[in-house]
């Protein structure tokens, strides 16, 4: 990375003059890297997706509700980087691209119920590399080759071919040099694959896991989130769709897929920005139960910028009996497609860049080395174009701009250059059309230019 201050202007002229006539391609492997768009991942009415607004309650929702504790609060089981390093909090996921090689998995727990590969794809997982000795690409933060305990989880999106593979106890055996895990699933993004009844997958319920988890992007970016949370208990007693596997018979205990909903009269004003948009999709989608563990602990996703300060009190100000279970099983006869996002303003920030025609362009990025994270300090210079600094106000390290190109070939160009081989995820978001583009840039590669002549397809 570079440290040595920089004056801006010279870095837009070094910018403009070194980018290539070709957009950069996106880079290879990415820890929370960019995710096919747009979002929510899987269909619409899929059962991660559907509003559960007015679904009605279950006959049983006292009695479910009195099992967990009405008085138990909520917690977020995620965060950043832990106090003993690799650790952390959270669940991380890797983003990865078409041609990245699959590599094959031996199962070592459940292997009668889970998958060799995506469907109509040669067998195998598209492991990165990296993850056999690298920090923070498995849960709990541990590399691969690690002997530590816990559910091991890792979570691999294949960004072109839009399929999801999801592990669970994995782990690499160098003694028998292979890949190992208790079980393993694949969902192809377009799809509404259910298991197998009766099958697991890479989670207790069957249940796929990246689309339930509270994600940094999401709960920061413009939009509504669109999707259920995944939660869990302290023990479960059979499943019910959309789960397909049972793991636990405990007398009054929910089952499996249990749905719950925060009730529509919590008032949610006095939450920060962030955290009103999670809680709002708890009313919208609810929670989706699909793993033992503790009372009312809301999965996420590992992101280093997460604060933890601010989490932990919003979530724990909510319990139980804040919530309703809705009726079992229950699925929607007719889903109708999810109404347009509303249409938000831009608002310039210390963070956060608003450029283009009228501001209505976002640009919002995230920086990450093996050490530290954080986000990106913004500074516009001009309506089109502006600067994020990371390490100090004297560190420039990336230059963007978004360009009005109706005129020419009838889309908004987004420009963006660097002088820094740090990680970088940068989110530029059309706010009047609700459209978002997603870029990113490897650890310890230099940053390669953006020339995206075809980012926005939203002219007037």
């Amino acid at each position: 990375m570079h440290k040595t201050p920089l004056r801006p202007a010279l870095l837009l002229l070094f910018v403009l003059v070194a980018l290539p006539a070709a957009a950069a391609e996106l880079p290879a492997q990415l820890i929370n890297g960019p995710l096919p768009q747009p979002l929510p991942l899987f269909p619409a009415d899929n059962w991660w997706n559907v509003d559960i607004s007015a679904a009605p309650v279950d006959p049983a929702s006292d009695a479910i509700l009195d099992f967990i504790g009405r008085d138990r609060g909520m917690h977020p089981d995620f965060g950043g980087n832990a106090p003993n390093a690799p650790e952390i909090y959270g669940i991380p996921y890797s983003s990865v691209p078409g041609t990245q090689p699959l590599v094959p998995v031996t199962f070592v727990e459940f292997g009668d119920e889970s998958d060799d590969g995506a469907p109509g794809r040669p067998p195998g997982y598209p492991i990165p590399e990296q993850a056999k000795q690298g920090v923070h690409w498995i849960e709990g933060g541990y590399a691969g080759s690690a002997d530590v305990s816990g559910d091991r989880h890792l979570l691999i999106v294949d960004r072109d071919n839009e399929i999801l593979y999801e592990l669970y106890h994995v782990r690499w055996n160098a003694l028998a040099s292979r890949w190992e895990a208790g079980s393993g699933a694949v969902w192809p993004l377009d799809e509404n694959r259910r298991r197998p009844e009766g099958w697991t997958s890479a989670d207790a319920a069957g249940l796929a896991i990246l689309p339930g988890l509270v994600r940094y992007d999401e709960a920061f970016g413009p939009d509504p989130i669109r999707h259920a949370f995944r939660f869990t208990v302290r023990a479960t007693n059979g499943h019910v769709y959309p789960a397909s596997h049972t793991a636990g018979s405990t007398a009054g205990a929910p089952p499996m897929g249990t749905r719950l909903r925060l009730k529509a009269s919590v008032e949610l004003s006095g939450y920060p920005a962030h955290v009103r948009r999670i809680f709002q999709a708890m009313k919208t989608h609810g929670l989706i139960l699909a793993d033992n563990g503790s009372d009312m602990y809301v999965t996420g996703a590992y992101h280093p910028a997460w604060d933890n300060d601010v989490l932990n009190p919003a979530f724990r100000s909510l319990t139980a009996d804040d919530f309703e279970v809705i009726e079992l099983g229950w699925q929607p006869s007719v889903q109708p497609p999810p109404p347009p996002p509303p249409a938000e303003d831009c608002i310039g920030s210390d963070t956060v860049l608003c450029l283009g025609e009228g501001g209505r362009f976002r640009v919002d990025v995230t920086w990450q080395t093996a050490d530290e994270a954080g986000i990106g300090d913004a500074e516009p210079m001009t309506d089109d174009t502006g600067y994020f600094t990371f390490f100090n106000p004297n560190n420039v390290e990336m230059v963007v701009k978004v360009l009005d190109a109706c005129g020419v070939n009838g889309h908004y160009w987004v420009f963006a250059g660097g002088l820094t081989n740090v990680a970088v995820s940068m989110i530029v978001t059309d706010t009047e059309a609700g459209v978002a583009k997603p870029y990113a840039n490897p650890q310890g590669i230099p940053f390669q230019p953006i020339q995206d002549t075809g980012a926005f397809a939203t002219c007037p």
